[in-house]
């Protein structure tokens, strides 16, 4: 990367919030690449998702770009068009390519169209083969990220040794705000072994955008993506922490049983949280009809907040994370002497 200083964490591309305030004083362009609105199926559809707001308030910010990256939707550029100043389409796509990956692979992808969107679709939704999306996607000149490369969806094992196999299909891996320091340290770590780009992303279901964000220059979205894959580039990122996780649980659980905030109904509400009981609970959250009394579900609502407040089940997820992080060095290594 250039420009470089002399702290650590400035020569591995990361720079404090203050640090990168300055760079984008000096003319550098940034971005929030990785983020959810309303239309996504595990968001919880109020205010603080709407597409318009999320755009409003990542320009206050100074975000030169926008993106929304909603699963598998571009329903969000729908809503408030296409043209917008700085606004460049996105979506994120997941794949399961048993074969070679074993796990699902989520996937972003910038500046596509219609016609491309539908491509990505049959590509993730029918061939299911990760080297045929990722050469689509190149041949297409998309921009695009391995988002979170160490995570797989509840209910499957993750294939430490496919992530690596795969990894150099992409230009740029991520540095996610919902996973941990650890784990995205060894995020950082596979893209500096691969001479990869890195990008930083909230990946918000609630509205954060722009905690965490990625630095370049670029007169285009394209030109800015370019400079982040040849490492010219900066991180503003933020991890996973216990607080973190407390705030987004509580966050989430209070927008989940305030049904009179929500934008409009969402009959298919459904969060991966990988707790079966809380995923039960929004699955009844979400059917519930707002205009009559539930009980039931408010104290459950209630005391669910309450156990999560304790930091237990945070703390052992992350005690979880620290595990998983543990194997992945270990077999990153191996990997290293092998080669």
């Amino acid at each position: 990367m250039r420009d470089m200083r002399t702290n650590d964490n400035c020569e591995l591309g990361i720079l404090d919030p203050g640090r990168a305030r300055r760079l984008l004083a000096e003319g550098w362009q940034a971005a929030d690449l990785h983020v959810h609105t309303l239309h996504s199926l595990d968001v919880i559809p109020t205010r603080q998702v709407d597409p318009l707001v999320l755009y409003h308030k990542a320009r206050r910010l100074g975000m030169s770009y926008v993106v929304f990256t909603d699963h598998d939707t571009i329903a969000a550029y729908d809503q408030i068009g296409w043209t917008r100043e700085g606004l460049v389409p996105a979506v994120e796509v997941k794949i399961l390519d048993a074969k070679n990956v074993g796990h699902t692979v989520h996937v972003n992808v910038y500046t596509l169209n219609r016609a491309q969107y539908a491509e990505i679709r049959k590509l993730t939704g029918t061939a299911r083969d990760i080297g045929l999306l990722t050469d689509y996607l190149r041949a297409e000149g998309l921009p695009f990220v391995y988002n979170h490369p160490f995570w797989h969806e509840p209910g499957e094992t993750l294939n430490i040794r496919a992530v690596l196999d795969i990894a150099p299909l992409f230009p740029v891996l991520e540095y996610n705000m919902g996973r941990t320091g650890r784990i995205n340290a060894q995020a950082l770590n596979l893209a500096s072994t691969l001479s990869q780009g890195i990008v930083a992303g909230t990946d918000s279901h609630v509205g954060e955008i722009g905690r965490a964000f990625s630095l370049a220059r670029g007169g285009t979205f394209k030109e800015f993506f370019a400079g982040i894959a040849a490492r010219e580039s900066y991180i503003s990122p933020a991890d996973l922490t216990l607080s973190r996780l407390k705030e987004e649980t509580s966050t989430r659980i209070r927008r989940l049983f305030d049904r009179a905030a929500w934008l409009h109904a969402k009959e298919t509400l459904a969060m991966e949280t990988g707790s079966p009981l809380l995923d039960a609970i929004v699955r009844r959250a979400a059917r519930r009809d707002p205009n009559a009394p539930d009980p039931i579900g408010w104290v459950i609502g209630k005391a669910v907040e309450a156990l999560s407040s304790t930091g237990i089940p945070g703390s052992l997820y992350l005690r979880s994370q620290d595990g998983l992080a543990d194997r992945i060095g270990r077999l990153m290594e191996s990997a290293k002497t092998a080669a």
